[in-house]
């Protein structure tokens, strides 16, 4: 009874997926008709073979706009860099447990665009690390975060002695009615 009963049930829905397919079927022409194409001019300088500098960021929201303004503004990188956005910035980089597939991603982008600097750029109330209110202070949550910042240096160095690593920390404060985006070098 329960082989009869497999066998209806895949007979009936080989009838209805073939169906609903065949129903479903539209050529390929009036796909295309609601479609638009979006088209954006490359920047000459993106036609190079090599990017020169790899920017490691945070995936956090809140630092996203603050973040393409500084690297491309501030360190005048604008079409010329890698860029790795990953949950914690360096929370993975310097966590054992994560480093190497961490890494991995870093060599493609090295080895192949002949990365020469890396800028990583950290900040406060960090989802990974569970927000600023897991480090009890600002202060300490200013010296974990400098520590591990100067930690991923160490470890991209060890793995690359030729690169330029620079280190910045960011953090949010309220200005008047505006809350802006403070970018500390760390050293």
């Amino acid at each position: 009874m329960k082989k009869h009963f497999t066998i209806i049930t895949v007979t009936v829905l080989s009838y209805f997926i073939s169906t609903g397919c065949a129903c479903n079927r539209t050529s390929t022409s009036n796909l295309m008709v609601d479609n638009q194409q979006i088209v954006t001019p490359l920047h000459p300088e993106t036609l190079r073979p090599d990017c020169d500098t790899l920017v490691i960021t945070c995936i956090d929201y809140r630092f996203a706009v603050a973040n393409q303004n500084f690297i491309n503004e501030t360190l005048h990188l604008k079409d010329t860099y890698d860029h790795i956005s990953i949950p914690g910035s360096i929370f993975n980089l310097v966590n054992p447990e994560t480093r190497d597939l961490v890494f991995s991603k870093f060599a493609l982008t090295v080895k192949f665009h002949l990365v020469n600097r890396v800028v990583i750029i950290s900040h406060k109330d960090c989802g990974a690390y569970g927000g600023s209110s897991t480090f009890g202070s600002e202060l300490a949550e200013k010296e974990i975060l400098c520590d591990d910042l100067k930690n991923a240096k160490a470890l991209f160095l060890e793995k690359y002695p030729a690169l330029d690593v620079d280190l910045y920390l960011e953090s949010l404060s309220q200005e008047g009615d505006e809350i802006k985006v403070h970018f500390e070098k760390i050293h």
